[in-house]
């Protein structure tokens, strides 16, 4: 004898309370996420009240470059923080001379935090705006902070092989570089505090120029050649220097 199985049809009672549930559920879900929405797009909840600017290394900005920085960004106070173009304001901030690098953050709820890293002077030049800065890869900018750099008489491609030839340099021979001119890339000259000159030449082979000149330092001389580093020569040669 066969039985024949059936499911148990579901409680209608079940059926309309799911519904109730769902009538309830989607509304509120739906409010909530509208009220997230106008929260942080619309309302001064995340609105920014707070703009700023910071060293990436370990220094801190000057007064005056932080407002430069704040400036430069454009952000204005008020404006919803999900709506800052953070793009733009680094793209702005970085046409500032001294900025190496920027980064605009978002520090949630009401602060945009804008990280700027500094150019690090390496030597000094004169300029029709007076003494600036120069930075590793020859760009210009004005700094403040240029005691003790050496200065470097040069402009252009000159300029960028005089930066070149000094930032090739070990500490012990950069610390005796007093200044650095260049009429071409092929034709620097370092003036040390010795008083002694150094026709180094183009930037290329600076490790063994520098390993050349260290030696050619332990005589006294006038002049030292190392623009051809296999041939050296010293000019009015006055015997080994005295420790």
């Amino acid at each position: 004898m066969s039985q024949t199985m059936s499911s148990k049809p579901r409680p209608v009672f079940a059926v309309k309370n799911r519904r109730k549930i769902w009538v309830i559920v989607i509304p509120i879900t739906i409010v909530i996420i509208g009220f997230i929405a106008w929260a942080i797009w619309f309302s001064s909840i995340f609105a920014v009240d707070q703009v700023r600017a910071v060293n990436a290394n370990d220094s801190e900005l000057t007064e005056q470059q932080a407002t430069e920085v704040r400036t430069k960004a454009g952000v204005n106070m008020g404006d919803p923080i999900a709506l800052v173009d953070a793009d733009t304001a680094a793209r702005e901030v970085a046409t500032l001379p001294w900025v190496q690098s920027v980064e605009v953050r978002r520090g949630w709820p009401n602060e945009i935090v804008i990280a700027v890293e500094m150019r690090l002077p390496v030597a000094k030049v004169s300029t029709g705006e007076g003494e600036l800065a120069v930075d590793s890869n020859g760009v210009i900018f004005e700094t403040t902070d240029t005691q003790g750099l050496p200065r470097i008489d040069a402009e252009g491609e000159a300029l960028t092989a005089a930066v070149e030839v000094l930032v090739s340099l070990p500490e012990n021979l950069k610390a005796k570089v007093m200044r650095i001119s260049a009429e071409s890339r092929d034709n620097v000259v370092l003036a040390l505090k010795s008083g002694a000159t150094v026709r180094w030449g183009s930037s290329g082979e600076a490790e063994f120029k520098a390993q050349v000149l260290d030696a050619l330092l332990t005589r006294r001389a006038a002049i030292y050649d190392v623009s051809a580093p296999e041939l050296p020569t010293t000019t009015d040669e006055k015997g080994p220097r005295k420790n």
